[in-house]
């Protein structure tokens, strides 16, 4: 039996092997197609050649991809490829470590390290989708969702669109296969009343502000924490422009470009909001300077995301409220503007969205729409 030594950050072991005493580093390269976790071993004289060998192998899986020349690709490899060198730099950061490289590197690269690119067929894809059904997630263990794997199956899809502009692939077999079908309920956000307690109780609560500004301008999570006072006016007009958007990349804490061009905007301040900055604002250690964040930790620093919805559990939990997300309290405020009749054109505006089409994923009806529906037609058709 081969002598286990230790763990190299998760990526692996490393072990000497008694029939020889050569040293072998194994690389853990995900699931395969037969829902067994795929592995691949560098055997070398000596542990550090072991380690160095595996370490090269992985750089190049994560860090770019130089398309093998004189043979066919497989699909694992041009999707390498084509995210490294063509998606990568046209996609948002936060999105390409978060969604686009973790779907690549987990759910499509471990399944088709054997399948030549220009003979990926549809047969092909409905297997792939198979396997993605019964293989588990790994937080939980659990079945992938539909919605992950429609995700994968798009990104997939880009990848060949591309080979089939470039003659790499006579046609794109996802276009052929429709990915899972998605039952997505519409998320609930907080009520009206519910909405007024948050309010009520923010009033004198230390960092109570965050939430009456998520509450009266649906800024996103990102958005709030990336707010500098040099984007805050307090005077009439009162409004905040929204200009940057925090994330973490790799665990590390970034300042980016908002999600679109749509996103960088300014919204207006009604006055709950104004009092509550203002307040915040004298509560602060010393009169901020222009550049400095209008949310910080403890310490002074940027506020983690976690630490953040920390902070709203911690307030849902006190008023005895639902677990709502965060990111709920951007619907209710899109959902209130258009209960008060507001243009559309106007909410699509104040809320940074890319298309009014997104109306149909942030906004809910609620019956104070429906009634106001039904006055309209007494109206219209009234005895």
């Amino acid at each position: 039996m081969p002598r286990q030594q230790r763990r190299q950050h998760g990526e692996g072991s490393v072990f000497q092997r008694t029939r020889d005493g050569r040293w072998v580093a194994r690389a853990d390269l995900g699931y395969g197609p037969d829902g067994r976790r795929t592995q691949r071993l560098f055997v070398r004289s000596t542990p550090r050649e072991a380690i160095d060998a595996r370490d090269r192998f992985l750089d190049a899986r994560r860090d770019g991809f130089t398309l093998p020349k004189g043979r066919q690709p497989t699909v694992a490899e041009w999707v390498r490829h084509w995210g490294e060198n063509i998606a990568r730099p046209q996609i948002d950061p936060n999105t390409w470590y978060r969604s686009y490289r973790q779907r690549c590197d987990d759910l499509i690269i471990p399944y088709f390290t054997r399948v030549k690119l220009a003979e990926l067929s549809e047969e092909d894809i409905e297997e792939w989708h198979r396997h993605l059904k019964a293989r588990p997630s790994q937080r939980g263990g659990q079945p992938l969702s539909a919605s992950t794997i429609t995700t994968a199956h798009r990104i997939l899809s880009s990848a060949l669109k591309v080979a089939v502009m470039r003659g790499r692939m006579p046609r794109n077999p996802c276009s052929n296969v429709p990915p899972p079908k998605i039952d997505r309920a519409a998320p609930e956000p907080p009520s009206a009343d519910e909405l007024d307690m948050i309010l009520a109780a923010c009033r004198d609560r230390p960092g109570g502000a965050r939430w009456v500004l998520a509450i009266t301008t649906g800024l996103r999570q990102g958005e709030a924490l990336a707010l500098q006072w040099r984007d805050v006016r307090l005077k009439a007009p009162a409004a905040v422009t929204v200009r940057k958007s925090a994330a973490r990349i790799e665990g590390e804490l970034v300042t980016k470009e908002p999600k679109s061009r749509k996103s960088r905007r300014v919204v207006p301040l009604p006055a709950v909001a104004v009092a509550a900055l203002t307040a915040h604002r004298d509560a602060q250690a010393a009169v901020p300077l222009p550049g400095a964040l209008v949310f910080t930790s403890a310490r002074g620093g940027p506020v983690h995301s976690r630490a953040d919805w920390q902070a709203w559990s911690d307030l849902l939990a006190e008023l005895g409220l639902p677990h709502y997300r965060v990111h709920d309290l951007r619907h209710a405020f899109a959902t209130t503007l258009l209960e008060q009749g507001m243009d559309p054109r106007v909410v699509q505006d104040l809320m940074g969205w890319s298309t009014a089409a997104m109306a149909e994923i942030y906004t809910h009806v609620r019956p104070v729409m429906h009634q106001r529906a039904v006055s309209a037609l007494d109206q219209v058709f009234g005895q």
